[in-house]
């Protein structure tokens, strides 16, 4: 792998572990947007293995479902599960009082650690 793409997949781990942090000490907002970089990161990375950078948001998410999900390297669901977490990243950031529950964060961790792995396993297996 790619120096950077080792730093981005390093980064959605430690971004997966304090979800799970923020999760735990009943902060279900800021697990929500730490599950979503936990993802971007991830698919930034698959991106840079494949040689595409992207400098916004949607950018990335925008490529991953042309040169990633589209051309099935990876499950095709992660594609729109990315896009999802985005929109919920942007409430749980933006609202003045999010009304992100327990339940929304712990499915936004779960959705995020199967993204991750999933692109830790793509990228595992062009080494």
């Amino acid at each position: 792998m790619k120096p950077q793409v080792v730093k981005h997949l390093a980064r959605a781990e430690e971004l997966l572990q304090v979800a799970g942090e923020n999760l735990a000490n009943n902060h279900p907002a800021d697990s929500i947007s730490r599950s979503y970089y936990a993802m971007f990161h991830a698919a930034t990375g698959v991106l840079a293995e494949l040689g595409i950078e992207r400098s916004s948001h949607h950018g990335v998410w925008a490529a991953f479902g042309q040169f990633v999900t589209a051309r099935r390297l990876i499950d095709v669901r992660h594609h729109r599960e990315g896009i999802d977490a985005l929109l919920a990243r942007e409430d749980s950031d933006y609202e003045a009082m999010p009304d992100d529950t327990r339940e929304d964060a712990e499915d936004s961790l779960a959705t995020a650690r199967e993204f991750v792995d999933a692109c830790r396993a793509f990228l595992e297996a062009q080494v």
